[in-house]
């Protein structure tokens, strides 16, 4: 009942939708990724991350294990292979956005949509709030954010998985029905968000 996330329009419908998806690494053992949702459709496979708070907590630390560090050109993502590199030797820093997270989901979206006959396609979804609870957030921090997420989508441009990224309030504005009235009814923020006291 949900619209479709902005930027993902042409996947088509949705045909499976699971909350909390293992997209697995293409190697036995070890921890694989864990995204927030999957929508599966007839032709792709759409991994979310969903965001409140945290990317506003502290500066995001890129942190690979060893078999990250293979040859990424045979699967299929390049530009993203080559911002794990930068991520993974300092070169390439972000305050708020945590790449390393969305490269490791890339990889893993890779290896089951190959499995599965689906094209990936990662979809970053985050708060847009201007408080957190009582307190302001920033207009240069969310700006940042903002700048730093369209920074990644350049770089990834063009790979095997496809990045797009909204926040909730984007998603929920197209809204229909029965949706289109809990849209209204929300705050269209998180529901962790703090009480004021």
């Amino acid at each position: 009942m949900l619209p479709t996330p902005p930027g993902t329009e042409a996947t088509g419908k949705a045909e499976q939708i699971e909350i909390e998806y293992c997209a697995r690494f293409p190697w036995a053992g070890g921890r694989h990724p864990w995204l927030d949702a999957a929508v599966i459709s007839a032709t792709h496979l759409i991994g979310i991350e969903s965001k409140g708070f945290e990317p506003l907590r502290d500066p995001k630390a890129a942190s690979f294990s060893a078999a990250m560090t293979g040859p990424y050109g045979v699967i299929g993502w390049r530009d993203t292979a080559q911002s794990l590199d930068a991520l993974r030797l300092g070169v390439l820093r972000y305050r708020h956005l945590d790449a390393a997270q969305l490269v490791k989901h890339a990889y893993g979206l890779v290896t089951e949509g190959r499995r599965i006959g689906r094209k990936p396609m990662l979809f970053y979804l985050f708060a847009a709030s201007t408080t957190q609870g009582c307190r302001p957030i920033a207009a240069d921090d969310r700006k940042r954010h903002r700048d730093e997420i369209a920074d990644f989508a350049v770089r990834v441009a063009g790979d095997e998985v496809s990045f797009r990224a909204g926040s909730y309030r984007e998603w929920l504005r197209g809204a229909t029905g029965s949706a289109a009235e809990h849209a209204t009814t929300q705050t269209l923020e998180p529901p962790w968000r703090d009480i004021c006291g």
